[in-house]
């Protein structure tokens, strides 16, 4: 499938456009998967919280830390071997890891055992991102790698919406424990098709070069000089903290602060209170985030092309706007108005998908892109995912004591969602040093 038929204008080797639009879709799909197995677990957080006795900060735990462990350091050494190895076949096991382990989840007995299997599903999912956006580089031209990349992000939002829109009309009708088994189901037939149907291409025939893999202390040494990239890193990293934190409460929050509205509204629609939650959560999540993920590729192809900055201030504003958005969905009072609110953050936090990351895989040059992207993934999985949910999950229980259950956990949120704030200035000082930096980057290749 990846023969060639001649040379484009970049240097690449031709495909046939329909393989890869196949590619990108599986990929894209693949990603979708990804987020519902990885959020799913978060509209089912207060079922499981009841069944199994636990408090907020075990439920920060299992939906954040637990995921982050092994994720976050399992992700460089498979970033290292998909930047000299087989990208497919790293992206096709790890789907089928992941998809394993969260059907395996609706087993679980106690706190330990779904800690530790929630370790797997970060295993599993730490080999999906960095190998596919690689990929999906290699298969498009530079002036439309912002939008190819944008368009992978899609997956982001709407796999997440599935997740809590199918897991809050599951979890009401069958319980959590079917919900997650019958979660990672889907993952088995496309972690299938992507290891019988895609091919990996030759280094050297998609890109213009080859290039050898050096040492990763070297890369280590390049990506840490690049005052640019630790400024996008940790950008993102505080862009994670506040959306993973306060995503893995928000049904949480709703049914605590909002339970009679939710109890109103769904006795029209004729809707338990969770499932409510998670159709209204995850409708708006998919139409919101789809469209934010696309739009933000677009402007980064658009507006990169004249100004490189362009891909700091895309997610620089994203990350001021999403705070602003958050805060009054924690404040409004009334459950549809806050639903309502939802819109603004669902936006923006996906607007940054395709500038943030072609700015990461710019700055790396070819032969360290898995490796950045990697290095990204662990340094947002660790501060984002890793301490976001159990942050929020453990400033929620110490303020519940003077607040009550609703009271503690919507402060909790709101000054959980405050990390944006700080998330914006780092963009913003990244944005003043993007051109230079990416100018010493070509010149060195």
């Amino acid at each position: 499938m990846t023969s060639a038929k001649g040379l484009d204008e970049g240097g690449r080797t031709r495909v046939p456009s329909a393989y890869r639009s196949y590619l990108m879709v599986l990929l894209t799909v693949a990603f979708a998967l990804n987020f519902l197995d990885r959020q799913i677990i978060n509209v089912l957080a207060e079922p499981i919280k009841h069944d199994l006795h636990l408090m907020d900060w075990q439920l920060g735990t299992i939906t954040g830390l637990s995921f982050a462990l092994l994720y976050s350091v399992a992700a460089l050494p498979i970033a290292r071997l998909a930047d000299r190895g087989d990208r497919v076949r790293i992206v096709g096991l790890s789907i089928l890891a992941w998809s394993l382990f969260t059907a395996a989840t609706g087993a679980a007995g106690g706190f330990i055992q779904l800690l530790l299997l929630r370790v797997g599903v970060g295993v599993g999912e730490a080999g999906c991102q960095p190998p596919a956006q690689s990929l999906i580089v290699d298969y498009y031209p530079p002036q439309r790698q912002s939008g190819a990349l944008g368009i992978f992000g899609l997956g982001k939002p709407v796999g997440a919406a599935i997740g809590l829109a199918a897991g809050g009309l599951l979890g009401a009708a069958v319980g959590w424990r079917w919900t997650l088994l019958i979660a990672g189901a889907p993952g088995v037939m496309i972690g299938l098709l992507v290891l019988l149907t895609l091919k990996e291409p030759r280094r050297g025939a998609m890109a213009p070069r080859k290039l050898g893999q050096a040492p990763l202390g070297m890369v280590m040494r390049e990506l840490a000089g690049r005052r640019a990239l630790m400024l996008l890193m940790l950008g993102l990293a505080l862009l994670s903290f506040t959306s993973y934190g306060v995503n893995a409460f928000m049904a949480s929050f709703y049914l605590r602060a909002h339970g009679a509205d939710l109890a109103h509204i769904g006795n029209r629609f004729g809707m338990a209170p969770l499932a409510l939650v998670g159709v209204g959560m995850g409708v708006i999540g998919a139409i919101t985030g789809a469209f934010g993920s696309w739009f933000g590729g677009y402007l980064g192809d658009r507006w990169g092309a004249r100004d490189a900055r362009a891909y700091a201030w895309i997610p620089a504003l994203s990350a001021a706007l999403s705070c602003a958005g958050y805060i009054a969905m924690f404040t409004v009072p009334g459950g549809g108005l806050s639903l309502a609110f939802y819109i603004a953050p669902a936006f923006m936090n996906n607007l940054w998908n395709g500038p943030a990351l072609l700015a990461v895989q710019n700055l790396a040059g070819e032969r360290a892109r898995a490796t950045a992207l990697a290095l990204v993934l662990f340094v947002g999985s660790a501060l984002g995912l890793g301490l976001g949910p159990l942050t929020i999950g453990a400033m929620s229980d110490a303020f519940a004591a003077t607040m009550g259950a609703a009271g503690g956990l919507r402060l909790a949120l709101v000054l959980g969602a405050l990390a944006n704030v700080l998330a914006c200035i780092a963009l913003w000082l990244a944005s003043r040093r993007l051109r230079e930096d990416l100018a010493a980057v070509a010149h060195e290749t």
